[in-house]
């Protein structure tokens, strides 16, 4: 799984990809991040899945680090 950040000036995007036997690993990391700052969220399932988290970049910025410490938690 992978998590990338994009920083677009006002507004920011995160985006989780990886394989679909990753798909409730990355919606619990996802939850983390919504649960930590007001942002919006899509996402798109096939063969691969792709969740993204949009947002203003202070908000998304808080998202991406709860998001980050999510995923460590989730590795060990």
């Amino acid at each position: 799984m992978k998590i990338t950040y994009s920083d677009e000036g006002a507004y920011s995007r995160i985006w989780l990809t990886g394989p679909f036997w990753q798909l409730a690993m990355a919606r619990r990391i996802a939850d983390a991040g919504l649960d930590a700052s007001p942002v919006n969220t899509w996402e798109s399932r096939g063969l691969t899945f792709q969740i993204t988290l949009y947002g203003k970049s202070a908000y998304v910025l808080r998202a991406y680090k709860a998001m980050s410490k999510a995923m460590a938690r989730a590795g060990k």
